[in-house]
């Protein structure tokens, strides 16, 4: 409001507020003091003084033996961009620094601390762009500001796992998420961002970078800060302490917090992960019986694939509980090109439509024993359903389940968390629908009057599928002492596992064990025939496998620790 009133002033009223500001035109025009911004005498050497030319961008510079780490930028951001009171874009981390040691004598070297002030490092291959399901990030093609369109926001939070540097804020009130954009409106009419203007010791500026250079894997913004060859930040930390400064400490190295523990994600995982598998056991049980001559009986594979389609419509429908804006969730098929999590939803949901076909196929028969004739009747009678209709669209449903849960798993691999790579996220996630869905299967099977070579097989892959992975997960997560972890990110982890988040790993143990036993029960009750034993056994061993899995997801994404820029106590 306050830049269109002064392009609405008049040469008269503009040239009446500078001289009853009592300011001095010196061999300026008029016309050229009504134009440059009032401040500008105080800070042009911090700005640019030309745009960005082709292969370059704008970009922070930060002079680090300038800070002081007096926080009046975040101040200034946060006034100046109407932030909420919990809401920051630009932080004040703290890095210790110690001795060096010059010809076998300790001398001090910038003894003490170093203050960094951080906030969008606009990055030449922004992560939060590239993941974005419904293209809420725009990166300007000549300045190279990375931008956040907050009316495209539906609030999935997945920028802020996508960014290393954990740039993005999500507003709650607001129910998107928000960042910085270097004040390009300011920028526009040759204003310094605020941060800029703000600073007394003048030690953030604005330059022009060049683009496209590569970064080694060891590159890094300052220490402790992730890889900078994940995004490509554009900001340029500067100093003459050289290997001091590089060899300095995070002040909160060892402090890592209990991450968000995204519980409408992790039972939509667990569902999804669940109705997949079921299908899947189904069909591989089916195709076994039919090489041995033999079938499953048709009421066991209606049974399974309905109750397969109705996991997964309840995990499907809790995901948008996730969501701070779930009305526009309509728009997560248009980042399909880039982002996992579009992907995602768009192949579970065609998942889910195959299987809803495979259904009804299969209960048509079932229906139309419960239609009055009359109704009957009036069906054409060229309307029919080939019989092979229903088993290739559960063909086509398998196929679709299993790229849909190679898409979750691949959501969180694509952060580039090492805590989340393809060899632990891929053994977990198709592991809980084995563990769960094998003993689901042996459930329906039993209840279909499915024969019980079957059903024993089933309990007993579920049984041996959980030991397992149980005892993977206690080689690096689950085990009461971290002895033997050689990971810094496991032990880290670890210990978050066994200090904050310990009630949910020892939930997450005795649910796991409670669940296998049971399973040997409910084998032991077929053996000897006792219907009370094998049910009970068989169902309080669903309940406690789908609470081992669901524990498991919760811990998966709440001690999950990866390198930051530096912070205090967050």
């Amino acid at each position: 409001m306050l830049l269109q009133e002064q392009h609405s002033l008049t040469a008269v009223e503009a040239f009446s507020r500078v001289h009853d500001a009592n300011q001095s035109f010196g061999e300026r025009s008029i016309h050229e003091a009504s134009q440059e911004p009032d401040q500008a005498v105080y800070y042009r050497r911090l700005m640019p003084a030309t745009p960005p030319r082709e292969g370059e961008q704008y970009a922070f510079e930060v002079d680090l033996d300038a800070c002081s780490g007096c926080k009046a930028c975040v101040v200034a951001c946060h006034t100046l961009n109407g932030l909420e009171e919990t809401e920051s874009w630009r932080k004040v981390g703290t890095l210790t620094i110690g001795e060096d040691v010059t010809d076998g004598l300790p001398i001090a070297i910038a003894p003490g601390v170093q203050h960094v002030t951080t906030a969008c490092h606009h990055c030449e291959d922004p992560g939060c762009l590239n993941g974005c399901p419904v293209k809420a990030y725009d990166k300007d093609p000549v300045t190279g500001i990375v931008r956040h369109l907050d009316d495209q926001c539906i609030g999935c939070k997945y920028c802020t796992m996508m960014c290393p540097y954990e740039v993005p804020k999500y507003s709650k009130r607001l129910g998107i998420v928000r960042k910085c954009d270097m004040c390009h409106q300011r920028l526009s009419v040759g204003e310094a961002p605020a941060c800029v203007q703000s600073c007394p010791n003048e030690a953030i500026s604005i330059r022009t970078v060049v683009t496209g250079q590569s970064f080694a894997i060891s590159d890094r913004l300052v220490a402790g800060a992730p890889v900078s060859s994940i995004t490509r930040p554009t900001t340029r930390y500067q100093t003459k302490r050289g290997s001091a400064i590089a060899e300095a400490i995070p002040q909160d190295a060892s402090i890592d917090p209990v991450a968000e523990s995204h519980w409408p994600l992790a039972a939509m995982l667990v569902a999804t992960q669940i109705s997949v598998s079921m299908i899947l056991l189904e069909r591989v049980a089916s195709s076994v019986l039919w090489i041995a001559g033999e079938s499953l009986p048709l009421d066991a594979v209606r049974i399974t694939a309905a109750a397969s389609l109705i996991i997964a419509l309840v995990g499907l429908n809790i995901a948008p509980l996730h969501l701070g804006q779930p009305l526009r969730a309509w728009r997560v098929f248009l980042g399909l090109r880039t982002s996992w999590l579009s992907r995602e939803a768009v192949i579970l949901g065609k998942y889910v439509g195959a299987l809803s076909v495979a259904v009804v196929l299969m209960w048509l028969p079932v229906i139309a024993s419960y239609t009055p004739d009359a109704v009957l009747d009036r069906i054409p009678t060229w309307i029919t359903v080939p019989g092979w209709a229903a088993k290739a669209s559960l063909g086509v449903a398998v196929l679709l389940g299993v790229a849909g849960l190679y898409s979750s798993a691949m959501i969180y691999i694509a952060t580039k968390r090492k805590l989340w790579r393809a060899t632990r996220t891929l053994p977990r996630f198709f592991g809980t629908g084995v563990v769960v869905g094998a003993v689901l299967v042996a459930a329906t099977i039993r209840f279909g009057g499915g024969p019980t070579s079957v059903i024993m097989l089933m309990i007993l892959s579920a049984a041996l599928a959980g030991a397992t992975k149980l005892m993977w997960e206690m080689s690096f997560h689950l085990r009461s002492e971290g002895h033997g972890l050689s990971n810094p990110l496991d032990v880290r982890s670890h210990r978050l596992a066994t200090t904050h988040l310990n009630h949910l790993r020892k939930m997450r143990l005795a649910s796991g064990w409670a669940g296998i036993v049971l399973c040997l029960v409910a084998m032991g009750g077929i053996t000897i025939q006792s219907e009370l034993i094998s049910w009970t056994s068989l169902i309080l061993a669903i309940v406690a496998m789908t609470a081992a899995e669901s524990l498991e997801r919760l811990l998966y994404f709440m001690s999950v620790v990866y390198d930051r820029m530096p912070g205090t106590l967050r």
